[in-house]
């Protein structure tokens, strides 16, 4: 059915996000090399806003494909080891040393804000 939103409601705070490309990586700050990174997969559904669907919001991050060495962010993120939320309008992150379902991942402490002069609301 287009235009019905099958994002589940749990991802719709991350949508809010708008992180641009950047000149280094957003969380570790690396210069090279860089990969835009979805911050909802677009494997988990389509969100919709006045009948039209909403962009996924990404965010620059260090590496390339799901390539996890040598500790670069987009391949952690890929292997769910690296995680993302909007927790009251800040974007946050957590990295974990195995993989770790989202839900999980949100019950943990440990986050990290990500510079908010990158983020426009």
């Amino acid at each position: 059915m287009a235009g019905v939103t099958t994002l589940d409601p749990i991802y719709w705070p991350l949508m809010d996000f708008d992180g641009g490309e950047l000149p280094y990586c957003a969380v570790c700050g690396r210069a090279y090399p860089l990969n835009q990174h979805h911050l909802v997969w677009r494997s988990w559904g389509e969100m919709f806003r006045d009948g039209k669907a909403v962009p996924k919001p990404t965010l620059t991050l260090c590496g390339f494909g799901s390539n996890i060495g040598p500790g670069w962010c987009h391949g952690k993120a890929h292997h769910r080891m690296l995680h993302f939320r909007n927790d009251r309008g800040r974007l946050e992150f957590i990295e974990f040393e195995r993989p770790t379902r989202y839900l999980d991942a949100l019950d943990c402490d440990g986050w990290e804000a990500i510079g908010g002069r990158i983020w426009r609301f």
